[in-house]
């Protein structure tokens, strides 16, 4: 691939066309609502947190699984255009168009997620040597569970991926991929979570007492967002510690939470833990107060401005 080892990340996941609406409030169930049909842009999880990699600068792959159809390819040639290396994505012409519905309502948003029934991704021996020698694997539980290489399972061959000095970062989001496995958190290095997942795998513990478990299982740096009220930072064998969020009139809350969490791995390089965590809500003030999820996806520059201001 000709890359030095540790200089770059892979970002696994979707990609996904939003189409967005708004609505004045939101039905109940049998209920009716009219809705303002909005513009259709490129969007998804992963790919927004790629995108917000590659405007700060890093050197930034990206891999998923989709058909070879017109969206697909408009989304791919996107994610091209903004400096993104998806050379090493999979071609499943089986698989649905990527699409998300994303539904605003107040200060709030509502997403519906098409199920896209990708049920494994066949990782090469070249893959697998990204991974190893890449400085963050960013994904999620869901789609780190669909990875084989060989007759192996993620759970099997990500100790040794991880042994090459890769640090594999998850993003649990508000935890829609729950099962109840403890699996889910382990092998991995840094897991974000925002308030509404947090307190989904928490349950009747403690803040304390579910960072707690989550550092014995492994994960070394829990990062959970309060959405207007800031972060929290959780390190292993470190006091735990606040930092709030920026007061800016928002205007969509879509993609905050992916430019959070990209921001603050990107910064992490760099920075401490605490300037980590003030760049990627300074990141993620930029993003609310713009409409679509890639408005996070700005120069360095930019967010230090907002920083330092």
């Amino acid at each position: 691939m000709g890359r030095e080892k540790g200089s770059y990340n892979v970002y696994i996941g979707d990609v996904a066309l939003d189409e967005y609406y708004r609505a004045d409030r939101w039905p109940g169930t049998a209920d009716k609502e009219e809705v303002e049909t909005l513009p259709a842009v490129p969007g998804g999880m992963i790919a927004n947190a790629a995108c917000v990699s590659a405007a700060l600068g890093q050197d930034t792959l990206f891999w998923t699984a989709m058909n070879s159809g017109a969206i697909s390819k408009l989304l791919l040639e996107d994610l091209e255009k903004q400096g993104i290396d998806t050379s090493m994505s999979v071609v499943d012409d089986s698989l649905p168009d990527s699409k998300t519905m994303i539904f605003l309502v107040e200060n709030e948003h509502t997403i519906f997620i098409p199920i896209l029934h990708i049920e494994k991704i066949e990782l090469t021996e070249e893959q697998v040597e990204v991974l190893k020698n890449a400085r963050y694997i960013y994904s999620t539980c869901g789609v780190l569970a669909t990875l084989r290489f060989g007759d192996k399972i993620w759970q099997e061959f990500a100790p040794e991926i991880r042994a090459a000095g890769a640090k594999v970062v998850v993003d649990y989001d508000v935890d829609y991929e729950r099962n109840g496995d403890e699996v889910r958190f382990m092998n991995v290095d840094i897991g974000f979570f925002n308030e509404t997942g947090f307190d989904s795998v928490r349950g009747e513990r403690s803040f304390q007492e579910e960072a707690a478990r989550l550092h014995e299982l492994g994960m070394d740096l829990v990062v959970v967002t309060l959405g207007a009220d800031g972060c929290v930072v959780d390190k292993a064998g470190e006091i735990p510690f606040h930092v709030p969020a920026r007061n800016v009139e928002v205007v969509d809350v879509t993609g905050a939470g992916d430019t959070f969490c990209s921001s603050f791995i990107a910064a992490l390089e760099e920075n401490g833990l605490k300037e980590a965590a003030e760049f990627a809500t300074a990141a993620a003030s930029i993003c609310v107060s713009h409409m679509g999820a890639r408005s996070g996806a700005v120069s360095k520059e930019e967010v230090l401005k907002v920083l330092n201001g």
